[in-house]
């Protein structure tokens, strides 16, 4: 993170919650940069100047070390171009997987500011320029989509996403559920990035559909009419609304019963200890027995295929 603050200040901060860290130290009114991290990582900083950190990461999570960079690239023009070379020749001898990060004071099209004058043609070239030769993906974000805000008013109002996150597909590879924040701007006129590297994919919330295979079975009118039987208080629409529940309710129960595995496996079980018993006067009855759990079988088995057919069309 860019800084104004002395190191023993932020040592005092930093003692609060991470094990270890690295400074910039500020240069009069220029500002330095901090770097903190915990003992969950082996964090080895190969390079550090007043607007890069470029580290090598060990996370016992992965098997592979990984690249990282914090960034704060120069306000002035000039030097930030002369930034993105450094940028470039950190590229040209890297073999880890790479993420960059930070604050780059730059951005990559119009759509990114809002307010201000129109940013020139040349120095969008430039940015778009050093993220190609770096071989950088833009990582998508969750969030609002400025980054940094003058915080003036009105007109005057300029807003612009100046800090991302940059990766290589290398590293997109090794973090495919990784995510980026954009967190809200409290107390300055930056927002915070969070980056999570794993984020659990969300399950898809259940949604109760009326099976086809249901219809096929004989009981299933039978416990539709029971539930639609059944005396409930209340306005129409209350009624309406109750009914569909317990029939949502009471069609889920019934279909694990009927139509679920452990069924299939107990109707197979018992058709293989018919099928083991030696002929005898009752083999008749066993004969009849043995017909009704292969009739059984087969509707279970055709519904599983009318299942599938209506899920994946054929």
């Amino acid at each position: 993170m860019e800084t104004k603050n002395k190191r023993d200040i932020l040592e005092k901060l930093r003692s609060l919650r991470f094990n270890n860290g690295c400074y910039v130290d500020p240069e009069g009114t220029l500002g330095g940069l901090a770097l903190w991290w915990s003992d969950d990582v082996i964090l080895d900083v190969r390079f550090k100047s007043k607007n890069m950190f470029r580290c090598v990461v060990n996370w016992p999570r992965v098997s592979s070390p990984w690249l990282v960079t914090f960034v704060y690239a120069p306000p002035i023009w000039n030097h930030r171009l002369e930034f993105w070379n450094s940028l470039k020749m950190v590229a040209r001898e890297n073999n880890y997987p790479w993420l960059c990060v930070g604050d780059l004071n730059d951005y990559e099209s119009q759509a990114e500011k809002q307010g201000g004058n129109p940013c020139s043609r040349g120095r969008l070239d430039h940015f778009h320029s050093m993220i190609l030769e770096c071989e950088f993906m833009d990582l998508e974000f969750n969030g609002p989509c400025y980054t940094w805000s003058n915080n003036q008013g009105g007109d005057n109002n300029i807003r612009i996403r100046l800090d991302r996150a940059l990766a290589s597909v290398a590293w997109r590879n090794l973090f495919p559920l990784s995510q980026v924040m954009h967190e809200l701007r409290v107390g300055s006129d930056y927002c915070p990035l969070l980056i999570k590297c794993c984020v659990p994919l969300k399950r898809v919330p259940f949604s109760f559909k009326f099976e086809s295979k249901w219809s096929t079975h004989s009981e299933c009118m039978q416990v539709i009419s029971r539930v639609w039987d059944t005396q409930q208080g209340g306005s129409d629409l209350f009624v309406l609304a109750q009914k569909l529940k317990k029939c949502k309710a009471t069609l889920l129960d019934w279909s694990r019963r009927v139509f679920g595995k452990d069924k299939l496996k107990l109707l197979q079980s018992n058709l293989k200890a018919l099928q083991l018993l030696p002929f005898s006067q009752d083999s008749q009855e066993n004969f009849l027995k043995e017909r009704e759990i292969l009739k059984e079988i087969e509707i279970l088995l055709l519904c599983k295929r009318v299942f599938r057919c209506a899920l994946y069309g054929g």
